[in-house]
């Protein structure tokens, strides 16, 4: 439950809405609820039996990154940042998780008022590695003029960025104020040593998504002309999966549960494929003679796809086995 302080559940099985609290009698309004993390939650992860979540606080001008078991317990606080003035607001991000470390991006905006109107004056930005077990929290890249690449994915000590102003090849920058063409550049990088490897530039033609499922594992997905691959992060090798054929307006892709989903379409029709990444399999989901997807699927828990069919209207999410999803059988979907 984004933008509130207290999170539910929902089992698919019995179709049944519930809060992941074992107190008896709570009322789940504030923190010494198991399901209340005590702000407003901006992230929200399980991982190795844990909650884990980046909530806002102090009229959501403060972050703390906290943490409790799932089957119960006390909320501790891990990391935690405050302004120092009245006119900042430490509104900090969560990427994910990754072999026993969060990935942050602690952020500090200084405000001034003008014209009746808060305006930004300056912004600090960085990214930063958790260590889970022993709290040592590292700061392994900085802003420049308030800009940061977006990380596509992290595994180890090796994580993928997006920079639409990467230097260009003779090492000098690129203005960040729209002035000058962006030069695009997907790369890799190991967070320990600093040594960068460059997956894909702007002298290729790289076909951008949409999707914000661009990481699954230690696998990262992107297009160049009409061919998807998956860049693998650790061995730090690229694979081609597919090759579309020509024609195709517009392209889509995304890589969720081991899969990678592309998508390719015109005006009036589209056809859409999931690919194994790992024996290259490929599955062609009927698109039903249409010109999008009858289910988007939006992320996925155990055996589920969660997501909206292109039909509904009501913009209440629905639920599809993976099952059927790969059978097409959209109708199956519930909610």
């Amino acid at each position: 439950m984004f933008n509130a302080k207290t999170i539910q559940a929902y089992d698919p099985a019995t179709k049944t809405a519930y809060f992941p609290c074992y107190q008896a009698g709570c009322k789940h309004n504030d923190a010494s609820c198991t399901a209340n993390f005590g702000g407003v939650i901006s992230g929200l992860a399980e991982y190795r039996g844990n909650f884990y979540a980046m909530v806002y606080y102090n009229n959501e001008t403060a972050s703390a990154f906290v943490t409790r078991p799932v089957s119960g317990g006390p909320l501790q606080i891990l990391a935690s940042w405050e302004p120092e003035n009245e006119n900042e607001e430490c509104r900090c991000g969560f990427y994910g998780l990754s072999f026993g470390k969060a990935y942050l991006t602690v952020s500090k905006e200084t405000y001034a008022t003008e014209d009746g109107q808060a305006v930004a004056v300056k912004e600090e930005y960085s990214k930063c590695s958790l260590d889970l077990e022993t709290g040592e929290l590292v700061e392994y890249m900085t802003d420049e003029d308030g800009y940061l690449p977006y990380m596509h994915g992290v595994w180890g000590d090796v994580a993928v960025f997006q920079d639409w102003y990467a230097d260009r090849p003779d090492g000098t920058p690129v203005k960040r104020d729209g002035s000058e063409d962006y030069n695009f550049r997907l790369y890799s990088k190991n967070l320990r040593t600093g040594e960068e490897k460059t997956i894909v530039d702007v002298t290729e033609n790289f076909i951008w998504t949409a999707d914000p499922h661009v990481s699954w594992g230690q696998y990262t997905v992107y297009q160049v002309d009409r061919s998807v691959y998956v860049y693998d992060m650790e061995t730090q090798t690229s694979k081609k999966l597919f090759t579309h054929e020509p024609g195709w307006d517009f392209y889509n892709y995304m890589i969720q549960d081991g899969h990678v989903m592309v998508i390719g379409g015109t005006e009036d029709t589209c056809r859409a494929w999931a690919i194994d990444v790992t024996d290259g399999s490929v599955i062609e989901l009927d698109t039903l003679g249409g010109d999008v997807m009858p289910f988007s699927a939006h992320y996925e828990c155990n055996g589920y796809f969660v997501g909206l069919p292109y039909d509904s209207n009501n913009g209440d999410q629905y639920y599809i086995s993976k099952k059927d999803y790969y059978r097409s059988n959209y109708d199956a979907a519930f909610r």
